[in-house]
């Protein structure tokens, strides 16, 4: 394999696609759009940058492993699967993938394919102002598309567990203009306020995989339509931008395949979600159920390389 371009260049193709999203949407790009911008603001506060996402070596190829917090549990897999941890040479890349995907965990493979790319609807001219939106989801793409839809007009409420606030650093500026509310869905009572606030809702956010409110007993919006942004493109299993990444083919196109310190993904599936946000609540159809993903968004950019940028 030959490496076809530098990070830096994957970089500025990641601008590209983002700014032509925003182009898409009418608004400037916001801040929070930007691949680096969690990197910007740890730097500001003084927080440690995290190391670069790291790479496996398996038998025939490489693995992601998820963020450190998921470590343990993917020690345990590999454990199980006859392996010793952080020596994978004994197992095949799909043969972990597989596993990682029916334990639950964030670990993926690396795939040397292109994802497809997420499809983008066009807009003409659509307004979202005073529509109802409930998020829910941590981290930055489906933060993102509330970002976005509060500055079009649109009346967001985040939904934020009360006691594990998500620890993105991005976390403040991408809930700017929303009404955050702190409720657990363990809690009986907060769960009812939670299901109340989404029968409601013009659209649902869902950054969550789809068992975490079926567990809950939380029905769709009754009339409203739902997005979901996973993090894979043909399951639900969790996910984040490093692992989506790696299995999208953004990882692959160095030799040997490399993993930044932030994502290009969440980013550009964050805005890519907002234009189908907005087509969704302007598009009139009740009870309509849409879906991007991370991978999808890696697919967009892959596309976007071989075509030239």
């Amino acid at each position: 394999m030959t490496t076809r371009c530098t990070t830096r260049v994957g970089v500025a193709l990641a601008h590209r696609e983002l700014d032509d999203l925003a182009d898409r949407l009418g608004i400037p790009l916001p801040p929070e759009a930007r691949p680096g911008a969690d990197l910007a603001v740890r730097a500001r506060l003084g927080i440690p940058w995290p190391v670069d996402a790291p790479l496996l070596r398996t038998a025939d190829g490489w693995v992601h492993p998820g963020p450190p917090t998921a470590w343990p549990s993917f020690v345990d897999m590999v454990t199980a699967l006859g392996a010793t941890w952080p020596v994978l040479d004994t197992l095949a890349t799909d043969t972990i993938d597989a596993e990682a995907a029916a334990w639950l965990l964030p670990a993926a493979a690396v795939r040397a394919g292109p994802a497809a790319p997420d499809p983008v609807p066009e807009l003409a001219g659509a307004s979202v102002a005073g529509a109802s939106v409930v998020l829910l989801g941590t981290a930055w793409a489906a933060p993102l598309v509330g970002r976005v839809l509060a500055a079009s007009g649109a009346h967001v409420v985040k939904i934020e567990h009360p006691l594990r606030p998500d620890p993105f650093p991005l976390r403040d500026d991408l809930a700017r203009g929303q009404q955050v509310v702190a409720l657990d869905l363990g809690v009986p009572d907060d769960r009812d306020r939670i299901a109340a606030l989404v029968a409601r809702a013009d659209l649902l956010v869902e950054g969550h995989p789809p068992r975490v409110l079926t567990n809950a007993g939380i029905p769709a919006p009754a009339t409203g339509a739902v997005l979901r942004v996973a993090a894979f493109a043909a399951t639900d299993r969790p996910g984040y931008g490093p692992g989506a990444e790696a299995h999208g083919g953004w990882a692959a196109r160095h030799d040997p395949p490399r993993l930044a310190r932030t994502s290009v993904a969440d980013p550009v599936a964050g805005m890519v979600g907002a234009v189908t946000a907005v087509h969704v609540l302007t598009s009139g159809g009740e009870g309509a159920h849409a879906r991007i993903s991370l991978e999808g968004a890696v697919g967009r950019l892959l596309d976007r390389e071989r075509r030239g940028g």
